[in-house]
């Protein structure tokens, strides 16, 4: 089973920082997860919030600041780094960082609540640019972007993240043309989710597994992947 840390190693350091991201290479991490969205002159930078007010000292959309604004903004979040390593890093950044790394990189499209006319090119052509494209896993709330995404000529893999109790969905994933599902945890309480998914076609990774008990619980259900902020365990783990 694969482990994916969730926004970088967020236990570790602030979530989506470039201080997390060196954390989680640093720990062997097999991937990590970033969120990415739009400045608004059109910057792609990794961000989870919609808005800034809960990780960094300032308020409003992300969507409403500049890239000089928002890396000017300081961290909330503990543990603290330098500044530098802990400000809201652009898409470019990161992947120049994960670039020299082995992991794999999953980049959630954050755009179900603000539509960000143009993530997908940019996202596609940064990722492109760097030559990662085999190492990427582009996923989202949004399933029309991910359809958006196969219309720019993406063919690598596609993962469709959801967060309820669908029935019996695999005919819909399939339509979506995707190769993994990233679901929360309750869904683990559903009778013969993973092995359904597995039968079907699809790689399943979790959000987001933080304690022994549900990683145990994913391990005996076999899931493939699992996302979370806690990539050095404690001795039950």
């Amino acid at each position: 089973m694969e482990i994916w840390a969730h926004r970088g190693a967020s236990a570790r350091q602030p979530e989506n920082t470039i201080a997390a991201f060196t954390a989680a290479m640093e720990a062997g991490a097999d991937g990590v997860e970033l969120d990415v969205q739009l400045t608004s002159d059109g910057v792609p930078v990794v961000i989870h919030d919609e808005k800034v007010d809960r990780t960094h000292d300032g308020t409003g959309w992300v969507s409403g600041f500049t890239l000089d604004q928002l890396q000017k903004l300081r961290s909330l979040l503990k543990p603290k780094a330098d500044p530098m390593l802990t400000r809201i890093p652009t898409l470019a950044e990161v992947l120049d960082l994960l670039a020299a790394g082995s992991q794999r990189i999953n980049i959630e499209l954050k755009n179900s609540v603000k539509p960000y006319k143009g993530l997908e090119g940019k996202v596609l052509g940064l990722v492109h640019q760097r030559g990662l494209g085999a190492r990427v896993v582009l996923s989202s709330f949004n399933h029309y972007s991910l359809q958006r995404l196969r219309e720019r000529g993406w063919t690598g893999e596609l993962a469709a993240v959801h967060d309820g109790m669908l029935r019996e969905p695999w005919r819909y994933f399939r339509e979506l043309d995707v190769q993994a599902v990233h679901p929360p945890r309750h869904v683990l309480m559903v009778p013969g989710f993973v092995t359904r998914a597995h039968r079907a076609g699809f790689l399943v990774r979790v959000w987001t597994v933080n304690k022994a008990v549900q990683r145990q619980r994913c391990l005996r259900l076999g899931v493939d992947g699992i996302f979370t902020d806690v990539m050095k365990p404690g001795p039950n783990w």
